[in-house]
């Protein structure tokens, strides 16, 4: 097993944990990512997720370079149902979109807690959650043009709607290391603290917004994902058509109610 996928309550706890490889993503590994964003999407008992590594000096090391770099790049012919999957251009590369959550499709908060090497194809995963906190000894790198090799994760889409334009042409041309400090500064991180306290952080804020309503949450995912590259008028229906049938539901009632009554809403799923 590749990845871990635990369930706390209303949070999902998905740890990348294959000591071997240092966190490569396989094409095993990239299968079971596909699995747990699946169950994570179709379970509504589960409300928050955090992406995590489960060894203590990298979060991912980026694509198996002896395994799924290869049928990526089209140096190994794809033979088996899973590698087509995964990496046909056919059918969009699904299973690679999937897994590192390039569509952003999953309308759930996502945190990403990052400790030590965050590379690459991993880098992209983490702009695919929706939070991103990291360890104060962390080092991101897009290092996929120094091998010759187009990033085609997100990255070249995503990142510059986060960090500004001028900063992800930086990262992604220079193959440069950076801190967690300086992507904190850019914007690209929302906190930074010490290791030993980053995955119980990240659970902390995930079991917080899974208090939260939960439909309101998802509401306000959705919104901020696409609205992107709609007109203001575009922009602000899907607003109203996001936001209206919250408004309109149960959890404003329980929410109000239990704020009179001064106790934790009990938000139905």
């Amino acid at each position: 097993m590749g990845v871990d996928f635990i369930k706390e309550g209303h949070v999902a706890k998905v740890g990348l944990n294959v000591p071997e490889t240092k966190n490569a993503l396989s094409s095993s590994v990239l299968m079971e990512l596909c699995h747990a964003w699946d169950e994570c999407r179709n379970d509504d008992r589960i409300r928050s997720v955090v992406l995590h590594s489960a060894l203590p000096d990298i979060f991912c090391s980026g694509m198996d370079l002896a395994d799924s770099l290869p049928l990526l790049t089209g140096q190994k012919p794809l033979r088996t149902d899973e590698e087509i999957f995964l990496f046909s251009e056919e059918n969009g590369f699904a299973g690679y979109s999937k897994a590192l959550l390039r569509k952003r499709d999953m309308m759930k908060p996502i945190i990403a807690a990052v400790n030590g090497w965050c590379l690459t194809s991993g880098f992209e995963m983490t702009i695919g959650a929706d939070l991103r906190i990291a360890s104060t000894d962390s080092k991101f790198q897009m290092r996929g043009t120094k091998l010759g090799i187009q990033a085609m994760g997100g990255a070249n889409v995503y990142l510059p709607a986060i960090v500004g334009n001028t900063r992800a042409l930086e990262i992604l041309l220079t193959g440069n290391i950076y801190s967690s400090h300086t992507l904190l500064k850019w914007g690209f991180l929302n906190e930074v603290l010490p290791r030993e306290y980053l995955l119980d952080h990240a659970m902390g804020i995930a079991q917080r917004l899974a208090g939260f309503g939960p439909k309101s949450q998802q509401g306000i995912i959705k919104i901020n994902r696409q609205a992107r590259g709609l007109s203001v008028e575009q922009a602000l229906q899907l607003e109203i058509d996001t936001a209206l049938p919250v408004l309109r539901g149960n959890d404003p009632d329980e929410g109000i109610k239990a704020q009179k009554e001064k106790r934790k809403p009990n938000f139905k799923n």
